[in-house]
Protein backbone atom coordinates (compact mmCIF):
# COMPACT_ATOMS: atom_id res chain seq x y z
CA UNK A 1 0.00 0.00 0.00
CA UNK A 2 0.76 3.50 1.07
CA UNK A 3 4.48 4.47 0.44
CA UNK A 4 5.39 7.67 1.95
CA UNK A 5 6.58 9.19 4.67
CA UNK A 6 5.21 6.81 7.08
CA UNK A 7 6.05 3.52 4.39
CA UNK A 8 4.07 0.62 5.55
CA UNK A 9 1.13 2.37 6.79
CA UNK A 10 -1.38 1.40 4.38
CA UNK A 11 0.17 -2.23 3.67
CA UNK A 12 -1.90 -4.16 6.52
CA UNK A 13 -5.21 -3.01 5.15
CA UNK A 14 -7.18 -4.50 3.87
CA UNK A 15 -9.10 -4.38 3.32
CA UNK A 16 -11.39 -3.29 1.75
CA UNK A 17 -13.31 -4.93 -1.06
CA UNK A 18 -16.00 -4.78 -3.29
CA UNK A 19 -17.16 -7.79 -5.53
CA UNK A 20 -17.46 -8.61 -9.29
CA UNK A 21 -18.41 -12.09 -9.70
CA UNK A 22 -18.63 -13.10 -13.29
CA UNK A 23 -18.23 -17.16 -12.77
CA UNK A 24 -21.91 -17.31 -10.98
CA UNK A 25 -24.68 -15.05 -9.97
CA UNK A 26 -24.77 -16.07 -6.50
CA UNK A 27 -28.14 -16.29 -3.83
CA UNK A 28 -28.34 -13.24 -1.50
CA UNK A 29 -27.59 -14.37 1.73
CA UNK A 30 -24.41 -16.08 0.20
CA UNK A 31 -23.04 -12.23 -0.26
CA UNK A 32 -22.40 -8.99 2.22
CA UNK A 33 -20.61 -5.96 1.87
CA UNK A 34 -18.65 -4.55 5.05
CA UNK A 35 -18.23 -0.13 5.24
CA UNK A 36 -15.09 0.64 6.90
CA UNK A 37 -13.69 3.94 7.51
CA UNK A 38 -10.09 4.63 8.03
CA UNK A 39 -8.60 6.90 10.52
CA UNK A 40 -4.85 8.25 11.31
CA UNK A 41 -4.36 10.07 14.22
CA UNK A 42 -7.71 9.50 15.27
CA UNK A 43 -9.66 11.57 11.87
CA UNK A 44 -11.26 10.12 9.54
CA UNK A 45 -9.11 10.11 6.55
CA UNK A 46 -11.05 7.48 4.29
CA UNK A 47 -12.82 4.16 3.85
CA UNK A 48 -13.23 0.77 2.50
CA UNK A 49 -15.77 -1.20 1.09
CA UNK A 50 -15.12 -5.07 1.32
CA UNK A 51 -17.99 -7.55 0.01
CA UNK A 52 -17.09 -11.38 0.46
CA UNK A 53 -19.31 -13.61 -1.64
CA UNK A 54 -19.61 -17.27 -1.89
CA UNK A 55 -19.73 -19.02 -4.84
CA UNK A 56 -21.60 -22.10 -5.34
CA UNK A 57 -18.79 -24.57 -6.68
CA UNK A 58 -17.67 -23.66 -3.24
CA UNK A 59 -14.86 -20.43 -3.71
CA UNK A 60 -15.17 -17.46 -1.47
CA UNK A 61 -14.41 -14.25 -3.75
CA UNK A 62 -13.26 -10.96 -1.85
CA UNK A 63 -12.42 -8.05 -3.26
CA UNK A 64 -11.40 -4.42 -2.43
CA UNK A 65 -12.11 -0.68 -3.05
CA UNK A 66 -10.20 1.11 -0.93
CA UNK A 67 -9.68 5.31 -0.98
CA UNK A 68 -7.42 7.11 1.34
CA UNK A 69 -6.07 10.65 1.89
CA UNK A 70 -4.15 11.87 4.16
CA UNK A 71 -2.40 15.42 4.96
CA UNK A 72 0.95 15.77 6.60
CA UNK A 73 2.40 18.98 7.35
CA UNK A 74 1.79 20.58 3.67
CA UNK A 75 2.04 17.02 1.73
CA UNK A 76 -1.08 15.50 1.11
CA UNK A 77 -0.47 11.93 0.44
CA UNK A 78 -3.29 9.57 -1.88
CA UNK A 79 -4.07 5.77 -1.91
CA UNK A 80 -6.27 3.79 -4.07
CA UNK A 81 -6.32 0.38 -4.25
CA UNK A 82 -9.04 -2.14 -6.01
CA UNK A 83 -8.04 -5.87 -4.87
CA UNK A 84 -10.18 -9.33 -5.83
CA UNK A 85 -9.14 -12.33 -4.05
CA UNK A 86 -10.57 -15.87 -4.41
CA UNK A 87 -10.03 -19.09 -2.31
CA UNK A 88 -11.28 -22.08 -1.62
CA UNK A 89 -10.28 -24.93 0.97
CA UNK A 90 -9.14 -22.32 2.81
CA UNK A 91 -6.10 -21.11 0.71
CA UNK A 92 -5.46 -18.86 -1.71
CA UNK A 93 -6.37 -19.29 -5.29
CA UNK A 94 -6.03 -16.09 -6.82
CA UNK A 95 -5.21 -12.49 -6.12
CA UNK A 96 -5.45 -9.59 -8.62
CA UNK A 97 -4.85 -6.00 -7.67
CA UNK A 98 -4.19 -2.83 -9.39
CA UNK A 99 -3.25 -0.03 -7.05
CA UNK A 100 -1.95 4.23 -6.47
CA UNK A 101 0.47 4.33 -4.04
CA UNK A 102 0.46 8.24 -3.97
CA UNK A 103 1.92 8.11 -7.61
CA UNK A 104 4.04 4.83 -7.28
CA UNK A 105 1.65 1.70 -9.44
CA UNK A 106 1.39 -1.72 -8.46
CA UNK A 107 -0.24 -4.61 -10.37
CA UNK A 108 -0.07 -7.64 -8.79
CA UNK A 109 -1.68 -11.10 -9.92
CA UNK A 110 -0.98 -14.50 -8.08
CA UNK A 111 -2.47 -18.01 -9.08
CA UNK A 112 -2.04 -21.39 -7.01
CA UNK A 113 -0.10 -23.60 -8.60
CA UNK A 114 1.40 -27.07 -7.86
CA UNK A 115 4.48 -25.44 -6.43
CA UNK A 116 3.23 -22.43 -5.03
CA UNK A 117 1.77 -19.31 -5.60
CA UNK A 118 3.46 -17.86 -8.57
CA UNK A 119 3.34 -13.88 -7.45
CA UNK A 120 3.77 -11.50 -10.15
CA UNK A 121 4.36 -7.56 -9.34
CA UNK A 122 4.68 -5.42 -11.86
CA UNK A 123 5.89 -7.90 -14.78
CA UNK A 124 8.43 -9.68 -12.32
CA UNK A 125 7.40 -13.40 -10.80
CA UNK A 126 8.35 -15.15 -7.61
CA UNK A 127 6.59 -17.81 -5.81
CA UNK A 128 5.99 -18.10 -2.27
CA UNK A 129 4.20 -20.58 -0.39
CA UNK A 130 0.62 -22.27 -1.09
CA UNK A 131 -0.43 -21.94 2.37
CA UNK A 132 0.43 -18.07 2.57
CA UNK A 133 -2.08 -15.74 4.45
CA UNK A 134 -3.15 -11.92 2.63
CA UNK A 135 -2.40 -8.68 3.95
CA UNK A 136 -6.13 -7.96 3.82
CA UNK A 137 -6.52 -9.96 6.94
CA UNK A 138 -10.04 -10.61 6.11
CA UNK A 139 -11.19 -13.65 7.78
CA UNK A 140 -8.47 -15.88 10.28
CA UNK A 141 -5.84 -18.28 8.32
CA UNK A 142 -6.62 -22.41 8.58
CA UNK A 143 -6.74 -23.19 12.46
CA UNK A 144 -3.16 -25.16 11.72
CA UNK A 145 -1.71 -22.06 10.81
CA UNK A 146 -2.04 -19.96 13.90
CA UNK A 147 -0.38 -19.06 17.00
CA UNK A 148 3.06 -20.06 14.70
CA UNK A 149 4.73 -18.35 11.55
CA UNK A 150 3.15 -17.28 8.83
CA UNK A 151 3.74 -16.37 5.31
CA UNK A 152 1.74 -13.45 4.09
CA UNK A 153 1.39 -11.86 0.57
CA UNK A 154 1.49 -8.39 0.70
CA UNK A 155 -2.28 -7.34 -1.38
CA UNK A 156 -0.88 -4.33 -2.81
CA UNK A 157 2.44 -4.47 -3.96
CA UNK A 158 2.75 -8.24 -4.27
CA UNK A 159 5.69 -8.19 -0.97
CA UNK A 160 6.41 -11.45 0.91
CA UNK A 161 5.86 -10.61 4.70
CA UNK A 162 6.81 -12.64 7.44
CA UNK A 163 5.20 -12.70 10.53
CA UNK A 164 3.31 -14.50 13.66
CA UNK A 165 -0.39 -14.67 14.66
CA UNK A 166 -1.12 -15.16 17.95
CA UNK A 167 -4.60 -15.35 19.71
CA UNK A 168 -4.99 -12.77 22.61
CA UNK A 169 -8.23 -13.68 23.44
CA UNK A 170 -12.16 -12.86 23.36
CA UNK A 171 -13.77 -9.15 24.29
CA UNK A 172 -16.23 -7.22 23.86
CA UNK A 173 -16.51 -4.26 21.13
CA UNK A 174 -19.12 -2.45 19.86
CA UNK A 175 -18.97 -2.98 16.22
CA UNK A 176 -21.43 -1.07 13.84
CA UNK A 177 -23.11 0.07 16.64
CA UNK A 178 -23.74 -3.14 18.45
CA UNK A 179 -21.49 -4.90 21.28
CA UNK A 180 -20.21 -8.16 19.72
CA UNK A 181 -18.17 -10.64 21.37
CA UNK A 182 -15.30 -10.54 19.03
CA UNK A 183 -11.68 -12.55 18.79
CA UNK A 184 -8.83 -10.50 19.13
CA UNK A 185 -5.64 -11.77 17.77
CA UNK A 186 -2.31 -10.10 17.28
CA UNK A 187 0.15 -10.33 14.01
CA UNK A 188 3.83 -9.74 14.89
CA UNK A 189 5.76 -9.58 11.51
CA UNK A 190 7.44 -6.01 10.78
CA UNK A 191 4.86 -3.98 13.17
CA UNK A 192 2.64 -5.09 15.37
CA UNK A 193 -1.20 -6.09 14.16
CA UNK A 194 -4.15 -5.68 16.46
CA UNK A 195 -7.01 -7.91 14.48
CA UNK A 196 -10.35 -8.71 15.64
CA UNK A 197 -12.68 -11.12 14.55
CA UNK A 198 -16.35 -11.92 14.81
CA UNK A 199 -18.10 -15.04 15.59
CA UNK A 200 -18.19 -15.83 11.40
CA UNK A 201 -14.23 -15.46 11.46
CA UNK A 202 -14.87 -12.18 9.79
CA UNK A 203 -12.60 -8.67 10.50
CA UNK A 204 -14.19 -6.12 11.91
CA UNK A 205 -11.31 -4.09 13.32
CA UNK A 206 -8.09 -3.82 13.29
CA UNK A 207 -5.26 -1.32 14.76
CA UNK A 208 -1.46 -0.39 14.50
CA UNK A 209 0.83 2.18 15.13
CA UNK A 210 2.67 3.72 12.67
CA UNK A 211 5.44 6.02 12.94
CA UNK A 212 4.23 6.76 16.09
CA UNK A 213 0.58 7.37 13.87
CA UNK A 214 -2.07 5.60 15.43
CA UNK A 215 -3.78 3.64 12.09
CA UNK A 216 -7.18 2.03 12.79
CA UNK A 217 -10.05 0.29 9.78
CA UNK A 218 -13.20 0.14 11.57
CA UNK A 219 -16.51 -1.47 10.49
CA UNK A 220 -19.35 0.97 10.05
CA UNK A 221 -22.18 -1.16 8.50
CA UNK A 222 -22.83 -4.59 7.05
CA UNK A 223 -24.68 -4.80 3.95
CA UNK A 224 -26.62 -7.96 3.08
Amino acid sequence: MMVWKYPNVWRTLLCAFLVLSSAAVARAADSETREFVVKVDGKPSGNANMTIQRQDDGTTVVSCDTNVRVRVLIKTYVYTCQTRETWKDGRLQQLVSQCNDDGKQFRVSANAQADGIHVNVNGREHITKPEAWVSSYWTLPDPKLRDQAISVVDADNGHDLQGRIQFIGTTQRTVAGQVQNVQHYRFNGSKRIELFYDAAQRLVHQEWVEDGHPTVLELTRVRR
